[in-house]
């Protein structure tokens, strides 16, 4: 039952077409039941396909909140697997570039309150989508009931919420008049404000007046012998009435179809009840012509609109309505429904004192659910109200317990790390179970170590350490402990003994070598600790989680760009064929680090860019290595304003450098350096520097040394410059084979020598470390000017200045220039010709590679596959592309990619 739109309606059409067809391609449409929200998207849907936009069209109901990714997979056109895998996303992202190869695609969603929460989780990747894809979202919600996740979608800058009010009095006027074929009279009018301008619930009020035969056009006005006493007193009423008219066998088909919670063939509604769909013949066709019911397009049975199911299903009497659940339960076990579905129905049918349907939550939370955390919180939320109707006793504060543990967990690694924090909260208080205690409390403390909040997790370490623990929890927590310590950063570097063999043991040690400088020790004993983690089968949230993720780091400095590169990818395949995704940020992070000394500017920022955006969704807090590495790379490239900006919000944030190495401050000292500031460049120096290394982070010297020597050499910090050379020299080089040539490019400085820098720098760029051998050549060119040789100077800064070209260094070239103007010696043109600003030629190589591949119309993630990237940073690649291109869609990059062949 739809009306058209009024005037204020037309206006919100006008408002949605022009922000599709503007810079905000996702609109949401915000409005109370019945207030036009699906015929003002069908009008705009109508709209688009008539200017040869596809268009898909999807609506959640009461049955979709119990399938995961049910939402998602019908409105990309994917199948909806069961049980989830892990590449769902992946899977997404390829449906929807292969739907928009042809041309512009409108994505409809009506009715997100009722999505399944993997879906709504899912929906914001898919407006990052709309940047570069022909690709539109309009999207519908009711204010009630509130869907977090649909709260931060509409907080996005990129997506436009329209507010659907009530029409105004002058629009009911005419939607009355073309309804009944005679303007309304004050009698009428005076009824029409009761309803608010909702045009559904108008149209209910006044039919349910005709049908009581209480309006008149007789006289070519519509009128009314009702007082507003006689009025429904509220749409809830009139659609009772309307009911009230139907046949019982109308009435009892319309239960059935209330209680299934979706549009159902009549084959399903039969099976249910019992009886041959021939049986329901007379039932169906007297709900679709009443217009409470009406055929959808698949020829499914469904309400006209969800006031009725909501009526229908509340005045159900409890005992009949837990009966039709259990049948509707019966019906989808008979016909291989998925879990979480039957589940949805037998829970609801459950008696008060059975516990069986949380006990198989539980089950079904730990097997088919292991790849769609959200659905199965939300399963297990269900579980939580089904305990508590049990009766007190043992076996209800067993399930209770076991439920606590299980939705922590889930809710951890759905990233819902508030709400996880809550319920291991809320579990501590109830339970006795020193068992349960223990897991919960370990449980909370990953969510808070998680979340960088590591004042609050000793806090609770040691009041829990001082209280009667079984010797198994004591072990933990006391490595627990251990590891935060290392995170946080701000005791002394420990001595590198493990005091066990558990992943949770080895985790710190082998952090503690790697700070003092040991980190090919390290290396070996983090794969020990990653061996001992899958030996124990530990959780993802226990027994040192994080440590998967460091071999690649370590081998960075112990190896080399290369090995640490082969490492990576390995790393970031397991963890995403493993469903772990909450890890996917500190990947990328290590990959960004490894890409940015390797000279990959373009693809370190890309990856950096992707897992920030990332960690929205897993809510990690250590986020100080990705945004100082993104820091240093836009001051060297002389984007100073940006990088002002970006240490203003880091600085309100007031998150801790993590491991206690200062890089989101050593981009502060870079920046301070580009901008002239001598003083304060040296003053951060000597800060971090003093700072970092009297702690026995000795691994600092071979990351900020050369930088240091250079700041403090300029700054004429004679004591600074000697001790960074000092520390530097006593690096034991050969377990840092990768950075080793850092320690003579420092001596360099500190003796002006630009033999030393120069191999330096030929070593560097042995071994493939672009970064150390642009600041070696750097220092030749100076320590050369400062001995006189301007031939050898001007050799070692054209070298220089070829890197700083390919880099985009704009900073250290005019470092260069200033620093060599000083012993007199002026460059002429050097260095090769910098890659423009915009225009094909602007394109990086992974830039070049990754447009190549959309040309050959390969997907996001099969593009990530063949680079060994992740598929969000090749997003991020083809929106620089585009950007870079001017263009504003794959399709438009694949054309362009033939015309350059």
């Amino acid at each position: 039952m739809t009306s058209d739109p009024g005037g204020r309606h037309a206006s919100a059409v006008e408002e949605i077409l022009d922000n599709l067809a503007g810079g905000t391609r996702t609109v949401l449409v915000s409005g109370l039941p019945g207030i036009g929200k699906s015929t003002t998207v069908g009008m705009v849907a109508g709209r688009l396909a008539r200017s040869g936009s596809v268009v898909q069209r999807v609506e959640a109901d009461e049955m979709s909140r119990s399938r995961p990714f049910g939402l998602i997979s019908g409105l990309i056109g994917i199948e909806a697997v069961y049980p989830p895998r892990p590449d769902t996303a992946d899977r997404m992202v390829e449906a929807a570039e292969k739907l928009c190869a042809e041309g512009p695609v409108l994505l409809c969603a009506d009715d997100l309150h009722q999505a399944d929460s993997d879906s709504l989780d899912l929906l914001g990747w898919l407006v990052d989508m709309t940047r570069d894809l022909p690709l539109s979202l309009l999207l519908t919600r009711r204010p009630l009931p509130l869907r977090e996740s649909l709260t931060v979608l509409a907080a996005r800058p990129d997506v436009h919420v329209v507010e659907l009010g009530g029409l105004a009095p002058d629009e009911l006027d005419a939607l009355v008049t073309a309804r009944y074929g005679a303007p309304p009279g004050p009698s009428v009018q005076g009824l029409l404000a009761m309803t608010g301008g909702n045009p559904f619930h108008t149209r209910v009020m006044l039919d349910d007046l005709q049908r009581r035969g209480l309006l008149d056009a007789a006289d070519g006005m519509l009128a009314t012998t009702a007082a507003a006493t006689d009025a429904p007193e509220s749409v809830q009423a009139g659609a009772r009435t309307h009911l009230a008219l139907l046949d019982p066998a109308t009435r009892d088909l319309l239960q059935v179809l209330a209680v299934w919670g979706a549009s159902a063939f009549p084959e399903q509604l039969a099976a249910v009840t019992g009886s041959k769909p021939a049986a329901l013949l007379g039932a169906i066709q007297t709900a679709v012509s009443s217009g409470v019911a009406r055929w959808t397009d698949d020829e499914r049975l469904a309400f006209q609109h969800d006031l009725y199911r909501d009526v229908v299903y509340s005045d159900l009497d409890p005992p009949l309505r837990r009966m039709l659940h259990a049948a509707c339960a019966a019906e989808l076990q008979a016909v291989g429904g998925i879990p979480s579905q039957v589940l949805q129905q037998s829970g609801a049918a459950a008696a008060a004192d059975d516990a069986s349907e949380a006990e198989s939550a539980l089950a079904v939370v730990g097997t088919d659910l292991a790849h769609a955390p959200a659905q199965a919180a939300d399963l297990l939320a269900t579980a939580v109200r089904q305990a508590t109707a049990l009766p007190p006793g043992p076996q209800r504060t067993r399930l209770e317990d076991r439920i606590a543990v299980a939705r922590t967990a889930v809710l951890a690694a759905a990233g819902r790390m508030a709400e996880a924090l809550q319920v291991a909260s809320e579990g501590l208080e109830r339970t006795d179970d020193p068992a349960v205690r223990s897991e919960l409390v370990r449980l909370r403390l990953h969510n808070t170590v998680s979340a960088a909040d590591i004042p609050g997790a000793l806090v609770e370490i040691d009041r829990r350490l001082d209280s009667d623990l079984t010797p198994q929890a004591r072990e933990a927590l006391t490595q627990l402990r251990r590891w935060a310590v290392v995170l946080e950063g701000r005791e002394p570097v420990g001595d590198g003994i493990p005091t066990g063999r558990s992943g949770a043991a080895l985790l710190p040690a082998a952090m503690d070598l790697f700070l003092s400088g040991r980190s090919r020790q390290a290396l070996r004993m983090i794969e020990q600790a990653v061996q001992a983690r899958l030996d124990a089968g530990s959780p993802d949230w226990a027994d040192g989680p994080t440590t998967p993720v460091l071999p690649p780091w370590f081998a960075l400095h112990a190896d080399g760009v290369e090995q640490a590169r082969e490492r990576s990818v390995r790393t970031r395949q397991h963890a995403q064929q493993h469903g772990r995704g909450w890890q996917l940020p500190y990947h990328l992070f290590v990959a960004g680090t490894i890409d940015y000394v390797a000279g990959r500017w373009d693809d370190a920022l890309a990856a950096v860019d992707s897992g920030l955006e990332a960690t929205a969704v897993t809510g990690t807090g250590w986020l100080s290595r990705a945004v100082g590495l993104s820091l240093a790379i836009r001051t060297r490239r002389g984007e100073l304003d940006v990088v002002a900006a970006g240490l203003d919000r880091w600085k309100l944030r007031a998150l801790p450098e993590q491991y206690g190495l200062p890089v989101v401050t050593l981009a502060e000292m870079l920046l301070a350096e580009a901008q002239g500031d001598t003083d304060a460049a040296g003053a951060l120096a000597r800060r971090t520097w003093t700072g970092t290394l009297d702690t026995g982070r000795l691994l600092w010297a071979l990351h900020a040394g050369p930088d240091t020597a250079r700041v403090a050499a300029v700054a004429g910090d004679k004591e600074l410059l000697a001790r960074v050379a000092s520390d530097t020299a006593s690096v034991p080089l050969d377990e840092n084979t990768g950075l080793a040539p850092a320690a003579d490019l420092v001596r360099a400085i500190a003796e002006r020598d630009p033999d030393r820098a120069m191999a330096a720098a030929s070593a560097f760029s042995g071994r493939g470390n672009v970064l150390g051998e642009l600041g070696a050549w750097e220092e030749a060119a100076v320590a050369a000017a400062a001995r006189g040789d301007a031939d050898r100077a001007r050799s070692c800064a054209a070298r220089c200045t070829n890197v700083a070209a390919l880099l985009g260094a704009t900073t250290v070239e005019r470092r260069l220039t200033a620093r060599l103007r000083e012993h007199e010696v002026r460059l002429g043109v050097t260095g090769r010709r910098r890659r423009p600003s915009s225009g094909w030629d602007s394109l990086t190589p992974t830039e070049l590679q990754v447009a190549e591949l959309v040309g050959h119309g390969l997907t996001s993630p099969q593009i990530a596959t063949r680079l060994y990237i992740s598929p969000r940073t090749v997003q991020t690649h083809i929106s620089h592309s585009l950007r870079k291109l001017g263009l504003s869609s794959r399709v438009e990059l694949a054309t362009t990619v033939a015309r350059h062949r």
